[in-house]
Parts: C-alpha cells; sequence; structure tokens
C-alpha cells in the first residue's frame, strides 16, 4: 500500500552562482518545490525547501536566473542521498535538448542539456521537470536529502608548474679550476696534458704566449718606425 500523500520530503539543494567560464554571463541556477517557481519555494540564497511526496508525480523543477549574458547551456548533477526516491522521467523546456540520465554510480541524476536559442535577460525560467519514483515500502518519515552540483564551470584546479631542471654548467675548457686541468674538450687531464693541449700557439687561452705577441709586436712597430726614419733621412740629404 502506498504511503500517506501528505509526507513531506527535506530537500538540501546547492543554489549555484555563475559566471560560467570566460563568458559574461551571471545568475543562478535553482530548484524548486512547486512549477510557478515562486522564490520561497526555491532554494535561491541557499534555503531549504521541502518536496511532498504525490505518489507517482512527485516532481523537482529545475530553473535558471539570468543576470547578464545567455545562458546556453544546463548542466548539473542531483544527488538522492539516504532514501527510497529515484529517478523515474523528466520534461525539458521548449527549445533545449539533450539528456537527463540516472548516474551511473550512487543515486543520482546527470543532466547535460543545451540550447541554441538561451536564455537571457529572464528570471523563474523552467528548464527541465523531473519526476522521481517512491519505494512502497518507504517509511513516511523518512528523510531525502538531496543536493545539486553545478557542472558548467567546472576548471581544474591551478597546479603549479614542474620545476625546471637547472641549466647544466658550463664546461671549463682550457682552464684551471680549484686545481684541476681541463683540456679544449671539456676533459680532466693532468697537467702535463693541459700544458700541451692549452699552452701552444693555437691555444692561447691561458694568456702564456701573450709576452711573445707583445714582442713580436713591438719589433714590427720598431721596425717601421726605423724605415721611416731611415727614409726621412735620405730626404734631408738631397
Amino acid at each position: 500500500m502506498k504511503k500517506i500523500i501528505g509526507l513531506c520530503i527535506l530537500a538540501i539543494i546547492s543554489t549555484v552562482f555563475l559566471p560560467l567560464n570566460a563568458s559574461a554571463l551571471t545568475g543562478e541556477i535553482f530548484a524548486s518545490s512547486n512549477a510557478t517557481m515562486v522564490s520561497e519555494y526555491t532554494t535561491e540564497g541557499g534555503k531549504q525547501i521541502s518536496i511532498k511526496n504525490k505518489e507517482g508525480e512527485t516532481k523537482i523543477y529545475l530553473g535558471a536566473n539570468v543576470v547578464s549574458g545567455t545562458l546556453t547551456e544546463y548542466k548539473a548533477h542531483i544527488e538522492l542521498e539516504n532514501s527510497d526516491f529515484t529517478y523515474k522521467s523528466f520534461t525539458k523546456a521548449s527549445g533545449w535538448s539533450g539528456t537527463v540520465a540516472k548516474s551511473t554510480s550512487g543515486n543520482g541524476i546527470d543532466i547535460d542539456l543545451t540550447s541554441t536559442k538561451g536564455v537571457t535577460g529572464r528570471t523563474n525560467t523552467p528548464i527541465v521537470t523531473l519526476t522521481l519514483s517512491v519505494a512502497d515500502s518507504s517509511d513516511s518519515t523518512k528523510e531525502c536529502l538531496i543536493t545539486m552540483t553545478n557542472l558548467m564551470d567546472t576548471e581544474p584546479e591551478p597546479t603549479e608548474p614542474a620545476p625546471k631542471d637547472p641549466e647544466p654548467a658550463e664546461t671549463p675548457k682550457c682552464e684551471v679550476v680549484d686545481g684541476k686541468y681541463y683540456d679544449t674538450n671539456g676533459n680532466q687531464v693532468s697537467k702535463e696534458a693541459y700544458d700541451a693541449a692549452c699552452t701552444t700557439a693555437e691555444n692561447p687561452q691561458t694568456g702564456s704566449f701573450l709576452p711573445y705577441t707583445i714582442i713580436i709586436a713591438g719589433v714590427a712597430i720598431a721596425g717601421g718606425l726605423y724605415l721611416v726614419t731611415k727614409k726621412n733621412n735620405k730626404i734631408y740629404k738631397m
């Protein structure tokens, strides 16, 4: 035998605020205990509402208030907790398409609807009506906790970027670092191998041949001055 029609069910349904993603859409989605969606019977502002068992016509009305922008999708999850109430069927508002189905896990309902026209600047706009089934054996005093979660603007939590690997230290070449000798390829070698590789005319990195360069340059300059002076002397003698 079915239970008394006047059974009251405590429903706690999350009121969800927008904006959604990068759009300028702002507003609120909510659930209502009646089709008129008068604010005192909705979850607007996080209020609690009671939904009465009407046997085969126990319904939850889902709607939206759009303040700015255009609402073109309605994605939510409703979880029926600790109850004998289960999802039975749904009726979409005109212009909306998509799916409403029992969740694959738990006792929930997944709503995934879209509209090409959308809803702009309207309040108490009906989106979808859900019909619930109630087990005949359900205790008339048992409460049904219902939570509603918005799935329209879920975004992954920001994660810290992975630390970059430190830049590899530049390998010293033809240098003496901390008493260690490195050849032209950056290999650590003996002092003798270092001298052979790095103290040649082709590898003047150590500056060992700098004095020779200065001497050669000095000789060249002196020779040039000598030639100029000799030439000038010849001119004066003429």
